[in-house]
């Protein structure tokens, strides 16, 4: 362990497991003893906290409660929030890591990264404009391209009442259910399931349960 020269004034961490963040306070700050951090436990509170505050850089989980990382990330960039990003996850799914290149984060790596590659990352992150991530010289650019150019401009064809529709499958309930909870009738709700799969699955080669059961731990954080 060395204590690093360059001067890191913020770090913002973003998790919603409290041990976590004082264990991650308590490992960085061997490292950076000078710098201060901050703590935010959902996307809402990273969200009012940039408003008050400029970190240098801000360590994001992606599965908080309320606003999740990948739409705070985006919210973020929105709002021009200029501290770097660097996403710190449980989620290993390539998918993951394309969608926060894409929505400008600076970095991505898994909570089990060790406390000396982390510090070396947050100092790569700030010290340059390179993005940063252990998997991605293993990743398929090809598989990129493709997640970026094919399934994130169709999630942006979706209405607001087709996202919400599509958000209740994703959190497992049924179409009766759903019909309840919007308050719809059942026939509406088969109508927006054919839409939804017509935008976003044009083969029609699966049924809408079978898609939703597919893609429900990526597109779910983008809905």
């Amino acid at each position: 362990m060395r204590i690093f020269e360059i001067m890191v004034s913020t770090i913002l961490i973003a998790d919603d497991h409290e041990l976590f963040r004082k264990s991650l306070i308590i490992a960085l700050t061997e490292y950076f003893p000078n710098t201060t951090f901050k703590e935010a436990s959902s996307g809402n509170e990273v969200i009012e906290l940039t408003k008050k505050i400029h970190p240098d850089i801000i360590l994001l989980d992606i599965e908080m409660p309320r606003i999740n990382g990948i739409k705070t990330l985006f919210q973020l960039r929105q709002n021009n929030i200029k501290s770097k990003v660097l996403m710190l996850t449980a989620k290993a799914a390539k998918e993951f890591i394309f969608i926060s290149k894409k929505y400008e984060a600076n970095g991505y790596f898994t909570k089990n990264i060790s406390p000396d590659m982390l510090a070396e990352s947050i100092l790569r992150i700030i010290s340059s404009n390179l993005f940063v991530c252990s998997e991605w010289f293993a990743l398929e650019f090809h598989s990129s391209d493709q997640f970026i150019k094919n399934i994130m401009p169709k999630i942006d064809k979706l209405t607001n009442r087709e996202r919400e529709v599509l958000t209740n499958f994703f959190n497992g309930y049924n179409t009766e259910e759903v019909s309840s909870i919007m308050n719809v009738k059942k026939k509406s709700i088969d109508n927006y399931k054919n839409r939804i799969l017509s935008k976003m699955d044009k083969t029609h080669d699966i049924s809408f349960n079978d898609w939703v059961n597919k893609n429900r731990d990526i597109l779910k954080f983008m809905i």
